[in-house]
């Protein structure tokens, strides 16, 4: 509901100030936060009242904006009461990292899912981390999201709903809210078209464009991504050498002695296991290829960067690093963020999908679809590779492991005339 237009008299007021009579007196009322109506002492002047109100709203109604600045607070601040004390009744960014501790103990969530949780906190704190916990309504919500989420796909709108109601869960069940009032948000309703793929497709062209132009690290990242379908969080996990299959271990096992067999024409120098992370608990989610004599030539190439390292996909970092990163165990692997974005971005240093907005783009994952298309085309099936799902297929088992690594048949993607 609108509420009454001001007067003449009272149009200069902060919000939620207000003059009224009170008991044949003149008062100045004020609202806070939590909703309560507060009168100021008798004998406060209008300027008194107008600084204290500024004052307030400037710090937990930070949206609203203020003419007034902290340094300007004077003593009538305290004239705005805050009601009786509630313990619990805390500004939002003082819970916030409690639950994000309860979740990462509590919830068994993936790297990437805590990761984009964590981030749509960060982005709750910038946006009302001052706003004390019970004060906060589903209009708030709906501002939230209107700001930084209103381009996002239906889809990804209900994925960042759904990561608000998880946060306000945890709020109401530390009793820093009464009851979780963002239940209440419905989702978008979701058609066929909603999953539909909406990036474009990467052309053989334009691959090799980027791969021409690429660095040494993405030249052997984009090749090893098309010889084996796979995506970049197990390309950069890639080891040189592995010494037997291992459940969450990417790497080559080498033939012994450095022999060579041959398998339907292909020559096979070793097997190259991969676990894929995202679906790590699927039967489907091992799978060994063989390496042909094109995946061989990838790794010799990747060896012209002189650099010792145990991961096939690596570079000397630009500048002088503190550390290494939380998922990579080496200084110079490359970690898969870093591989992505350098895709990115000498695709549009190219010029290349200009025409589209960046979100339509095809990224460094839309080589995946690249390699299963080249290998339908040859006449083979790139499901067991790409390890999507089970199959009949040879199954290895390795020592003592209860894991299935499914071999699938070798397949040289690239043709011979591609890339050097």
């Amino acid at each position: 509901m609108v509420g009454r237009a001001r007067s003449k008299e009272t149009a200069h007021y902060p919000p939620f100030l207000v003059k009224m009579s009170h008991r044949g007196q003149s008062r100045f009322r004020f609202t806070t936060v939590d909703g309560v109506k507060k009168l100021f002492p008798i004998g406060t002047v209008e300027q008194e009242a107008i600084q204290a109100a500024h004052v307030y709203n400037l710090q937990y109604r930070p949206e609203l904006g203020s003419a007034f600045s902290l340094s300007e607070m004077t003593p009538f601040r305290k004239a705005v009461s805050k009601g009786r004390k509630d313990k619990f009744n805390r500004p939002l960014k003082e819970w916030l990292p409690l639950v994000l501790s309860r979740v990462k103990k509590e919830e068994r969530l993936s790297k990437d899912v805590y990761r984009n949780l964590e981030r749509d906190c960060y982005r709750l704190d910038e946006f009302m981390g001052r706003l004390p916990t019970k004060s906060i309504k589903l209009q708030h919500i709906n501002e939230f999201l209107s700001k930084y989420y209103s381009e996002l796909s239906n889809r990804q709108l209900n994925n960042k709903i759904s990561n608000l109601k998880k946060v306000f869960s945890y709020l109401a069940d530390e009793s820093a809210i009464e009851s979780n009032f963002v239940l209440n948000k419905k989702q978008r309703r979701l058609t066929r078209e909603d999953y539909t793929k909406a990036r474009h497709d990467l052309d053989i062209e334009n691959y090799q464009k980027v791969y021409d132009a690429a660095p040494l690290f993405l030249k052997v990242a984009m090749s090893l991504t098309l010889e084996t379908t796979h995506a970049v969080r197990e390309i950069y996990r890639l080891r040189y050498r592995i010494y037997k299959p291992r459940e969450g271990v990417c790497g080559i096992l080498w033939n012994p002695d450095k022999e060579v067999e041959y398998v339907d024409g292909h020559a096979v120098y070793g097997m190259l296991y991969v676990h894929r992370e995202k679906v790590k608990k699927s039967d489907a989610s091992t799978v060994a290829i063989p390496v042909t004599q094109t995946i061989k030539d990838i790794v010799d190439l990747s060896k012209t960067s002189r650099l010792i390292c145990p991961y096939i996909v690596h570079r000397k970092p630009k500048q002088q690093q503190r550390g290494i990163s939380k998922e990579t165990d080496h200084l110079y692997q490359v970690h898969h963020h870093n591989i992505s974005k350098e895709f990115s971005k000498v695709r549009d240093s190219l010029g290349l999908y200009s025409h589209l907005k960046k979100s339509l783009r095809p990224t460094y994952h839309e080589i995946r679809g690249l390699a299963a298309r080249m290998i339908e085309q040859q006449g083979q099936s790139a499901t067991e590779r790409m390890a999507h799902a089970n199959a009949k297929t040879t199954k290895i088992y390795t020592g003592t492991s209860d894991i299935i690594w499914h071999q699938v048949p070798p397949v040289e993607v690239m043709p011979k005339s591609g890339q050097k």
